[in-house]
């Protein structure tokens, strides 16, 4: 039986490197054997990027002349291990280097005996020697015998080093320090001073697997956030002698993208792997982690839709499974916004235009109210241009509906892994999306009436929330009257009953700025279009609630809203040109 999945557990051996990083792995272990000591190294990286592997790679390419110590510091990073975390990686060394019971006992009794309070004075005090002298003080009246065993830590451990290798004739001990990221970041940032204040010892190099940010914050923590980061790198240069970073931008991507297109019997032509090497370039990135995932989500997804989906030709699915997938994961509110929308032509006509699109997806990021909405609108207008390739909908003549059907389809099988639920119980409801269709037909028609005003946008909601529903439409034309106010005119469709249409009318400061609305009102007044109706009024302007009440079958209905929207343009527009109004 074939397996699926992938583990997110790093590479173990060379052999198994999928990104091609072995001339990097060679040169730092060329480094590693001649460099002088004491030394220490950092492979920095973004979590999921690679550090774990590299370093497994690294261990296994120095076989045989090195004496290897692997300490990970997982186990402690989701506990408050405080202090305790220097007793325990220095009883994982000393046990690794072969020292007696008796060595052990008495370096492992004199740190916990001297205690937490000895640890806070070392990592306060950095590496200097204000820090030893500091012990000396503290130990005074009784625990000197304690203070000079932590005095000759140092000393001892060198022998155990010295002692380890002359047995074992090996050149060096290298210890590999994982996950120091996965610490609280002021814990990683006292454990890298322990690191330095004890075990800088000859014949020893230290390799560190950290996120330089972590530690950055870690000092920030520490220290008081007024630290700035010329003190947080002269901190991290006084650790780390050498600095690596993860090449993730030199992984051989297409291989590993080859890699598991083959595995998921998904073809591999140049066109093919080019746009799934775009897709995840323009969504998760390349990060191996984030890769991983998106492949997991993309196989379990796969096997469900050969059944729910298996009109549809293989490859076809694939790829616009994948696609999905991409948008899924990475542009979350994008996705909920397809599967809360009618698929249609219509929709594809503004995501491939992109002044249209750019406007939709900051509508849709504003109404998520998320963080970084002009970032997201970036990063998804830079997504979309692959997707609609991979979907086959980026021109207007690939609006069939055999595609649009294949789309809906694909879609709707993804909303098992969707995070969040979409669209409300609304959206289920057939009716709910005929009257939205006879709404937005409405709307159409009204528009072409009115063209020689100008040219209108029409507006659906992406779903239904308090005072809108799913069904409801609205047109609505942006002008700038001759005294600069950025006037918009929208009609808007909202269904009262089965039979039953109301139109309102809606006067605004488009420019949304509320010392504009202020003056919009009033030079407008209360009632500018003087009409008997409800009337709300906000600081950007004024709506009309349910100016006509239209029949959906009334072959006039279209005539009707032109008529009335016209007569509104006609009357803002001879209000805000009058010279004889003034502020």
């Amino acid at each position: 039986m074939k397996k699926t999945g992938w583990q997110d557990i790093p590479v173990k051996s060379i052999t198994d490197d999928m990104f091609n990083i072995s001339i990097y792995i060679n040169g730092l272990c060329s480094f590693i054997r001649s460099c002088d000591t004491p030394m220490t190294i950092s492979i920095q990286g973004d979590w999921g990027s690679g550090k774990t592997s590299m370093m497994n790679m690294i261990q296994e390419n120095l076989q045989g002349t090195i004496h290897p110590i692997w300490f990970n510091t997982w186990q402690f990073s989701q506990f408050d291990a405080g202090n305790d975390l220097v007793f325990s990686m220095m009883e994982v060394l000393l046990e690794s280097l072969d020292c007696s019971a008796e060595l052990r006992q008495k370096i492992l009794s004199g740190l916990i005996g001297f205690g937490k309070t000895a640890i806070k004075v070392i990592t306060e005090k950095g590496v200097s020697g204000e820090a030893a002298h500091k012990v000396g003080e503290m130990m005074e009246g009784g625990s000197v015998n304690y203070a000079s065993e932590i005095l000759h830590l140092k000393e001892r451990f060198q022998n155990a080093i010295n002692e380890k290798l002359k047995n074992k004739h090996k050149d060096r001990v290298v210890v590999f320090v994982d996950d120091l990221d996965r610490l609280q970041p002021v814990k990683a940032v006292e454990l890298l001073e322990a690191l330095k204040m004890f075990l800088d010892c000859e014949n020893c190099v230290f390799i560190l697997a950290v996120d330089y940010e972590v530690v950055a914050s870690g000092i920030r923590q520490k220290f008081n956030s007024g630290v700035g980061d010329e003190k947080g790198k002269s901190f991290f240069d006084k650790i780390i002698q050498l600095p690596f970073k993860v090449p993730v931008a030199q992984y051989n991507i297409k291989k590993y993208i080859v890699k598991m297109m083959e595995r998921l019997e998904i073809s591999t032509d140049d066109e093919e792997v080019e746009l799934f090497y775009d897709l995840i370039r323009s969504s998760t990135g390349f990060n191996p982690r984030s890769m991983k995932r998106l492949f997991n989500t993309y196989e379990l997804l796969d096997i469900i839709s050969k059944s729910s989906a298996d009109e549809i030709s293989d490859p076809i699915r694939k790829r616009v499974l994948f696609a999905v997938v991409c948008a899924q994961m990475c542009f979350e509110q994008f996705y909920l916004y397809l599967t809360s929308v009618e698929i249609d032509e219509e929709l594809f006509a503004t995501l491939c235009d992109p002044a249209f699109c750019a406007k939709e997806l900051e509508s849709i990021y504003a109404e998520a109210e998320v963080n970084d909405a002009e970032k997201l609108v970036k990063k998804t207008s830079n997504f979309l241009p692959c997707f609609l390739q991979a979907v086959q909908l980026n021109k207007v003549d690939d609006f069939s509906e055999k595609k649009l059907q294949d789309f809906r389809t694909i879609l709707k099988c993804s909303a098992v892994t969707s995070v969040t639920t979409g669209a409300e119980e609304e959206s289920d409801n057939p009716a709910v999306w005929a009257y939205r269709s006879i709404n937005k037909d409405l709307v159409k028609q009204t528009m072409a009436i009115l063209r020689d005003i100008g040219e209108f946008t029409i507006w659906l909601p992406r779903k239904a929330r308090a005072g809108v529903k799913l069904s409801d439409a609205s047109g609505y034309f942006v002008w700038t009257s001759p005294n600069g106010f950025n006037c918009q005119t929208e009609f808007y469709l909202s269904r009262i009953d089965s039979l039953t249409t109301g139109v309102h009318i809606k006067l605004i400061e488009a420019s949304y700025k509320k010392s504009a609305g202020d003056r919009f009102i009033k030079l407008l007044g209360e009632n500018p279009l003087r009409l008997h109706t409800v009337i709300e009024i906000n600081e950007f302007g004024y709506s009309y609630l349910n100016v006509l009440r239209l029949n959906n079958n009334d072959p006039s209905a279209a005539e009707q809203i032109a008529s009335i929207v016209r007569r509104a343009y006609e009357i803002i527009c001879s209000t805000l040109s009058n010279p004889e109004i003034s502020e």
